[in-house]
């Protein structure tokens, strides 16, 4: 005799998705919810929610619109507490974030200008001597 295991409600997998899976994905996406948290509040796995995803652009539209709004919604937070609310860090962090704002004055690294000299080796004395020491005739000073 075998018993089959009962399934649970809440986590089991789905073939298809629910008829509301677009407006659920949308308002917890919204809220927040990761794909992990998504597919348990749809009973589903992520691997199914993500075979969801693929074969209907719908919940892939309704997923992408709901973490664009809480994006906008937290965006919008920050945005507000460092304006209005005096909030530096958060000025700060928007700034790094939207406009590429670095810590110190970058120009100065920017632009400055990096000359090498190449030295040649050593030589001895008399091979510098003879190679400084004007040869006759080369130098007139009395053109």
């Amino acid at each position: 005799m075998t018993e089959k295991k009962a399934r649970n409600a809440v986590t089991g997998t789905r073939k298809k998705p629910p008829a509301n899976a677009a407006e659920t994905l949308l308002e917890l996406a919204a809220s927040g919810y990761n794909k992990k948290g998504l597919a348990y509040r749809l009973g589903t796995t992520v691997e199914t929610l993500n075979k969801w995803l693929e074969i209907h652009p719908e919940l892939q539209q309704a997923l992408d619109e709901g973490r664009e709004r809480e994006h906008h919604a937290l965006f919008n937070a920050l945005y507000e507490n460092a304006t209005k609310g005096g909030n530096v860090t958060a000025a700060i962090f928007l700034l790094k974030a939207r406009h590429g704002y670095r810590e110190g004055d970058q120009s100065e690294i920017a632009n400055k200008v990096s000359i090498n000299f190449q030295l040649p080796g050593a030589l001895r004395l008399e091979d510098f001597a003879r190679d400084v020491s004007p040869s006759k005739g080369s130098l007139s000073h009395d053109d």
